[in-house]
């Protein structure tokens, strides 16, 4: 909507410069072309210039017949002929104006909706693969542990060390469906309108190092190396803990997913007046998908399904999240000594609690 008020007050604009300039060439040709001869066919002497404002009163002066105005009938025709003429130009810029102007907007709107219909279209299409995918990605857990199961209940399975093999694996997968469908829960919740954000005061350092210790070991599980730099000193803002939470698991999730093993991991803040930034970057494969894109729903930053790619929801979510808060998530590359980062903008809370 910004983008088409700016556009059509652009062209409001120009075509005002246009018109007046316009006006004011014919003006100046009507005064000192047309005027003296309705002059000289009136018989009436002076050197006042025609313009809008004058001219009904030489109408005026024709239809009652006042003084000077009483003249022969060619001559009338003609001076009539004239001020219509001179009415005319003088009018058509403006008509045009108003009619280009017209034009404009309705082409505009008309680009407008076609380009929102293509984004619709493009939104379906990407939401159908989203659930072609969570479907993939929910029948082949399911499958598994239905096999498992079936297995172990028909007693197909006698050694312990398998059976609690197969348990565990049960076990994974039910994790594993339990997050997509929870991921997919949240990405509705946020996005629903009357959703609110259940804000507290909350020490962010306290906050991220909690959280960063207990994705520490499923870190190391997959052979990253984790520095972490985060003071231990307070600073206060105003979140909704579950929701934010959710947003550094999510980014801790996808180095996890989206990078091999042995590459280096970091949380580090930055300090400025009354904000900070938190960098969780890597040092793994670059992301090659804008910033724009990434943060599209639905978007997964691997092309190919020979890697677990994830929903497409995580990041999306993350921003939706740190935009109702107010606050900013971008991607960095490079970052640093990193590969990649991104970049968490928190405000410091003023309110008290």
């Amino acid at each position: 909507m910004d983008k088409l008020k700016s556009f059509l007050i652009k062209r409001l604009i120009l075509i005002l410069i246009i018109v007046v300039t316009i006006e004011l060439i014919l003006n100046a040709i009507v005064n000192f072309a047309f005027f003296p001869l309705i002059q000289m066919l009136m018989g009436v002497s002076g050197s006042s210039a025609l313009s809008i404002t004058n001219i009904p009163y030489l109408i005026w002066g024709i239809l009652t017949g006042n003084n000077a105005f009483i003249f022969g009938s060619f001559r009338t025709s003609a001076a009539v002929f004239l001020i219509l003429l001179s009415i005319f130009l003088l009018a058509l810029p403006v008509i045009i104006g108003i009619l280009t102007y017209a034009t404009i907007v309705t082409k505009q709107v008309e680009i407008l909706e076609k380009e929102r219909d293509q984004e619709r279209k493009d939104f379906e299409a990407q939401r159908n693969l989203m659930l072609s995918d969570f479907a993939h990605d929910l029948r082949t857990p399911i499958m598994t542990i239905g096999g498992y199961a079936t297995a172990i209940n028909d007693g197909m399975v006698k050694d312990d060390a398998q059976k609690k093999e197969y348990l565990t694996a049960i076990a994974s997968k039910s994790k594993r469906m339990t997050e997509l469908i929870t991921l997919l829960f949240e990405y509705v919740r946020v996005g629903s309108a009357g959703f609110t954000l259940d804000r507290k005061k909350i020490d962010l350092h306290a906050f991220l190092t909690d959280i960063i210790a207990n994705s520490y070991t499923d870190l190391e599980d997959a052979g990253m190396e984790v520095d972490i730099n985060i003071t231990e000193d307070t600073f206060y803002i105003s979140a909704d803990e579950l929701h934010l939470k959710r947003v550094i698991e999510n980014l801790i999730i996808n180095i996890i997913r989206h990078n091999p093993s042995g590459i280096k991991v970091g949380f580090e803040i930055t300090k400025l007046a009354g904000v900070e930034f938190l960098a969780v970057a890597d040092s793994g494969d670059a992301i090659t998908k804008s910033e724009e894109e990434l943060f599209e729903p639905f978007v997964k930053g691997e092309d190919s399904r020979s890697k677990n790619r994830g929903s497409g929801l995580g990041l999306s979510v993350a921003k939706q999240v740190m935009d109702m808060h107010g606050f900013e998530i971008h991607l960095k590359q490079p970052y640093k000594n990193y590969t990649k980062a991104f970049l968490l903008k928190f405000t410091e809370s003023t309110n008290t609690y």
